[in-house]
């Protein structure tokens, strides 16, 4: 019989997208930031849902630019939820990421404010690795791990170690680098006291240590793990206003009573269109349209017969057409034949080239990769730039990347790469 009236919503890791964008300021001259970046989805960056929704913050501002943190997640299940929500009762909601709760937390013991930290996060069968820079969360994964007790402090070293090293030489170019290691171990199948053996001092280097709430030890004793994400986000709501967002999906809800509406009004007009435009007319003018029957098949038989008698066939080349094959022939050795060769030479085992295409006159090679992770893809993109990559220490004639490949995560294990080539 309890009807709540407010409810804070923690959307899980692998339902959520958080992405670091520089925008120019011109471009969102006459448009929203979220304008601007729903006319980009599927253009310069893809995402894996069917129907996205955008929230933001900016995390600085200069003359020319704005630096943006992109949280994007389902708008169909988000929609779910809140049907549900509502069923019960609910309407004041407000959405919260696990990671902004579980780092809220975090900072109360471990300063992690002014700090670069990674926060990973322990999941059944997953390991969610996030980055934190000054309080604001600009880069995260999720990946699979249901590897045997044996191997999964190996691979959760691999990506913790792969991550840290992607922030500081791909996203920071060497200035900066991660200073704090915070793991939060929500695995009901593994003790905290095996994390703090097997793998925390294997992480020694990036300052790793393994959260802990002694004062609540007793109360999460006989819970599941995964209930200190819905504590640490009651503590947000403590330490906050309770109108303050962490991230602003503005829902467009319909109402149930407009829409009933909308649907009798359509389905009157309907009718009335029906008999008004189509029955009436048609019955009062039957007989004017049997005699127009009558006069289209006469004329359909004569052009019959003036089409057997025409025996000429024009021919006319369209001028797009032509333009085209113009383009083509002129073009035509230029293709990169031989870079695409030294793609598919160095390429490993474990990547697949699901699309490839060549934009001849840009000299830009675009290829769509797929591996067993998105790692393995970025690593792949860090092989063939340091393989083929001009640079001043290097000048032979196999060399003929231009610049760094950019890349755009597509899903996961998933990545499209331009390439500009010499």
């Amino acid at each position: 019989q309890i009807k709540p009236k407010f409810i804070r919503f923690v959307i899980q890791d692998q339902n959520v997208l958080v992405r670091e964008f520089q925008i120019e300021k011109k471009a969102i001259e006459k448009q929203t930031i979220i304008e601007y970046f729903k006319k980009q989805i599927g253009d310069k960056f893809h995402v894996p849902f069917e129907n996205p929704i955008l929230s933001y913050q900016i995390k600085n501002e200069t003359e020319t630019t704005t630096t943006v943190l992109l949280y994007i997640s389902d708008d169909k299940l988000l929609q779910g939820y809140q049907d549900v929500m509502e069923r019960l009762g609910v309407k004041d909601i407000i959405f919260d990421l696990a990671v902004s709760a579980l780092l809220e937390i975090a900072d109360e013991d471990y300063d992690l404010n002014h700090h670069n930290a990674m926060i990973i996060t322990l999941y059944d069968k997953q390991v969610s690795i996030q980055i934190v820079e000054n309080n604001h969360l600009i880069f995260g994964i999720i990946e699979e791990c249901d590897d045997n007790q044996s191997h999964y402090a190996d691979k959760i070293e691999t990506y913790s170690e792969r991550v840290a090293n992607y922030y500081q030489y791909n996203m920071r170019k060497g200035k900066s680098k991660i200073t704090k290691t915070i793991f939060f171990n929500l695995n009901d199948f593994i003790d905290s006291k095996e994390i703090k053996r097997d793998l925390i001092p294997r992480l020694d280097d990036l300052n790793a240590k393994l959260y802990t709430i002694d004062i609540l030890t007793d109360v999460f004793a006989d819970l599941p793990k995964g209930s200190l994400v819905a504590y640490a986000s009651n503590q947000i709501l403590l330490n906050r206003e309770k109108g303050e967002k962490i991230v602003d999906y503005q829902l467009n809800r319909i109402n149930k009573l407009k829409q009933y509406g909308y649907y009798i009004a359509v389905i009157a007009l309907a009718i009335f269109s029906v008999v008004s435009i189509i029955y009436i007319p048609y019955n009062q003018n039957r007989d004017t349209i049997t005699e127009q029957q009558y006069i289209n098949d006469a004329l359909s038989s004569g052009l019959n017969m003036l089409e057997n008698e025409d025996n000429q066939t024009t021919v006319t080349i369209d001028q797009d057409y032509l333009n085209s094959y113009n383009t083509i022939a002129n073009y035509q050795n230029d293709f990169p034949l031989q870079q695409f060769q030294d793609i598919q030479t160095i390429k490993p085992n474990n990547i697949n080239i699901l699309d490839i295409d060549f934009i001849v006159q840009d000299k830009q090679i675009i290829l769509v990769i797929s591996g067993d992770s998105t790692l393995d893809c970025l690593n792949y993109i860090l092989l063939l730039y340091e393989e083929y990559g001009i640079s001043d220490e290097n000048l032979n004639t196999n060399q003929w990347i231009l610049t760094q490949p950019s890349h755009t995560i597509v899903s996961d294990s998933t990545v499209e790469v331009a390439i500009d080539y010499a």
